[in-house]
């Protein structure tokens, strides 16, 4: 995000950063890792990610009598311009002079503020008492409604806390401190609170009185030496606080893709141009996407000249990607020839990122958690695909068809065994045997009324198994008066069946 106005004075400051964070030390916190890093990539990142998401500030100084010395309050007077002239137009601030009592904090603009800072602070510093309980009063009561996600109470001051006419705040054992406390520390989840330390000279108790009632503080500047420099990095860790929150908000987002030229009622006719929507659901993070592509054209429906190599995406913005084909015909190859109408479900594939992954884990250390492909609608479109005789296809077709005839040939053979040889048949009481030849592998039913008193029949098939063993037979024998029996005779066995002796006798070809 730009400001709407030129910020000479925030260059000058942010050059000295770097530099200015070394000399403090070292203070837990997302910031901690930005504070030797380039003070233009921290800003860029900054402004990349935080964009127009306003912070609060509430600006306390001290305005006893003591700030006169060694010039404190002038050195406020002098640089509390510039710092408003560094804010950005979404920030909301409020200058909260105190003494014995506290001005109350009327959140407003960077340049309401400025307009009213003369009025707000008085020419020179004449308070009777140093009373922070009053002023971190106003201050809480001023951030809470504004309602910013990240806010910061930034104190100025040279003395040690004095307000004995005050029974709240007159000692750190009275009543109000806890109170305080638990305004500080009661706020949603949504929202961070820090107060920042900027003591005007050498053993101020400003520290001391932070810790009282913040959960979160910070001491930046305690011997009075770097005060604008302690100011813009109260900026900066107040924006890389917002920062650390919004890349953490952005988890699982990423792309959306629709598809405008979409009716949502059926398949679209395919045309020469496929119109692509790509949307950044993100907040905060700017997204890339790489390797796109569209997936489920057919062969021979390829897009033209290909796609963007990759597409760059602000938080919420759209772009349209117009997907123009080289043809509109698919190429098919089937059982048959000639065109045919077929439905393509197109959908997107592709890499998304944030180009500012380095810069998020090297300044707020947050790694970005976004979904790593977009996701969406596809796109049903109803083409045309030129088919063509597939050989291949025919000849796969062919031999699996032959293959199920040999299989089905075996098993009939196998349970249907051809059988060469002689059945011969001699009832008990006559020695005229009926000679009974088998051949093929049919059935074959045999009149036995000749050897027999009354009618009678034998049906004789072969017994189903494996084709290079000679196969028994089976004998049904039916009589008149008797029900159906049956026996299985293998090759050279003589059985006997409803009176009648059987010998089954094989061919001499037959023979092993």
């Amino acid at each position: 995000m730009n400001n709407d106005r030129p910020r000479p004075a925030r260059r000058l400051i942010a050059a000295a950063l770097a530099a200015a964070f070394l000399a403090l030390g070292p203070v837990p916190g997302p910031s901690a890792s930005a504070r030797a890093a380039d003070s233009g990539d921290l800003e860029r990142f900054l402004d990349s990610v935080v964009g127009t998401r306003g912070a609060g500030y509430a600006i306390v100084v001290d305005t006893s009598q003591s700030m006169a010395n060694n010039g404190s309050y002038d050195k406020v007077r002098s640089v509390l311009p510039a710092f408003l002239e560094s804010l950005h137009p979404e920030d909301l601030v409020c200058l909260i002079p105190f003494s014995e009592s506290a001005r109350t904090c009327d959140m407003v603009s960077r340049d309401e503020a400025l307009a009213e800072l003369d009025e707000a602070l008085p020419a020179t510093p004449e308070g009777p008492a140093s009373n922070f309980g009053r002023a971190f009063e106003q201050a809480l009561d001023g951030l809470q409604r504004a309602g910013t996600d990240v806010g910061g109470v930034l104190l100025l001051s040279d003395a040690q806390m004095h307000a004995p006419d005050d029974v709240k705040y007159r000692d750190f054992t009275a009543s109000g401190w806890s109170a305080l406390r638990r305004q500080a520390s009661g706020l949603p989840a949504d929202r961070t609170l820090t107060g920042y330390g900027i003591a005007l000279a050498p053993g101020a108790e400003v520290e001391r009185v932070l810790a009282k009632v913040f959960p979160s503080h910070r001491m930046l500047d305690a011997s009075g030496s770097r005060t604008r420099e302690a100011m813009t990095a109260a900026q900066d860790d107040t924006r890389l606080l917002q920062a650390a929150r919004a890349v953490t908000g952005d988890k699982g987002k990423g792309v959306s893709v629709s598809w405008p030229d979409g009716t949502g009622d059926g398949p679209v006719p395919a045309g020469p141009v496929l119109r692509l929507r790509l949307t950044a659901t993100t907040d905060a993070l700017p997204v890339r996407v790489t390797g796109l592509r569209i997936e489920g054209l057919p062969e021979g429906v390829e897009p033209a000249g290909g796609l963007p190599r990759s597409v760059d995406l602000e938080p919420g913005e759209s772009r349209d990607v117009d997907v123009v084909l080289g043809s509109t015909t698919a190429r098919r190859e089937g059982w048959g020839s000639g065109p045919r109408a077929e439905t393509w479900r197109l959908s997107v594939g592709g890499r998304v990122s944030t180009p500012v992954a380095g810069a998020a884990e090297r300044f707020v250390d947050r790694t970005p958690r976004l979904a790593t492909a977009p996701a969406g609608e596809s796109l049903a479109v109803r083409g045309t695909a030129q088919v063509t005789v597939d050989p291949v296809r025919w000849s796969a077709g062919l031999g699996a068809l032959l293959a199920v005839l040999a299989v089905g040939a075996v098993l009939l053979l196998r349970r249907y065994r051809p059988v060469r040889g002689m059945l011969s048949a001699e009832g008990v009481d006559t020695r005229q045997p009926v000679q009974i030849p088998l051949q093929g592998r049919g059935e074959v039913t045999v009149d036995l009324s000749a050897l027999l008193e009354g009618d009678g029949s034998v049906r004789i098939r072969s017994v189903p198994g494996p084709l290079r063993e000679e196969p028994p037979i089976r004998l049904r024998c039916r009589t008149a008066d008797r029900p159906e029996r049956e026996i299985v005779c293998s090759p050279g066995q003589t059985v006997l069946l409803c009176g009648i002796e059987f010998h089954y006798a094989t061919l001499p070809a037959q023979r092993r």
